[in-house]
């Protein structure tokens, strides 16, 4: 099974420095980022097959870095692996971008299986083939702004819910957003997707969700 894991933040903020100091705020933003990467798309010390990793970063201009499991190099099941080629990437695309590489608004790829494009949001091209529609769970951090929209759910109901909407498809996407709101601001095609926007209310990493979402895909392929 294909396995989409999106991730919105409006920038990376953080420097190589940060990557030293151990109580850093900017340290612990990109160490979740590291642990749902690494969740997503590592399985023992092996990578997991057909994952995809896209990255939405709002700021300073909008675009997506994307991972590719079945391309990628050079990436280690470690923060300061993922951390140090993010930080390189962002470089790259900030060089490509004021030299004007992007007018045909092309993939660059910043590092083998690493790519990067502009997009107003981050489902922007994404080239899924698929005879019905596919499973989109978006994972909200909290519920405080009482979007009726989003449904609070236990962890237990997360799991049946994964656990039902995997059953006989060929693709899963799980959308994880740090920008309030996001995924309703986006326009998409109920047709082409069944979403569900939750918010697990049991405190739960959104790192340890991913393993969860991962347990329960590999299950079903059993």
């Amino acid at each position: 099974m294909q396995r989409i894991f999106v991730i919105s933040l409006t920038e990376l903020n953080y420097e190589k420095k940060d990557l030293n100091v151990s109580f850093s705020e900017n340290r612990r933003s990109i160490g979740l980022l590291s642990r749902i990467v690494t969740n997503a798309i590592f399985l023992s010390h092996s990578l997991r097959e057909k994952v995809i990793i896209r990255i939405f970063i709002e700021k300073p201009v909008s675009h997506i870095i994307q991972i590719d499991s079945a391309t990628i190099r050079y990436l280690g099941p470690e923060l300061r692996s993922l951390a140090s080629l993010l930080l390189k990437a962002k470089k790259k695309f900030l060089e490509a971008f004021y030299n004007k590489y992007f007018a045909n608004n092309v993939w660059f790829e910043a590092n083998p299986g690493l790519f990067i494009r502009l997009a107003n949001n981050p489902f922007e091209d994404l080239s899924v083939k698929a005879s019905t529609p596919i499973p989109l769970i978006s994972v909200a951090l909290d519920n405080n702004h009482k979007n009726p929209d989003v449904k609070s759910i236990t962890l237990k109901e997360f799991e049946h819910l994964i656990v039902t909407l995997s059953e006989n498809k060929n693709t899963f996407i799980v959308s994880y957003s740090f920008i309030s709101g996001h995924l309703s601001k986006i326009p998409l095609n109920s047709q082409d997707f069944i979403i569900n926007r939750v918010v697990v209310s049991q405190k739960i990493d959104l790192a340890r969700l991913t393993n969860i979402v991962n347990i329960i895909l590999d299950e079903n392929r059993k």
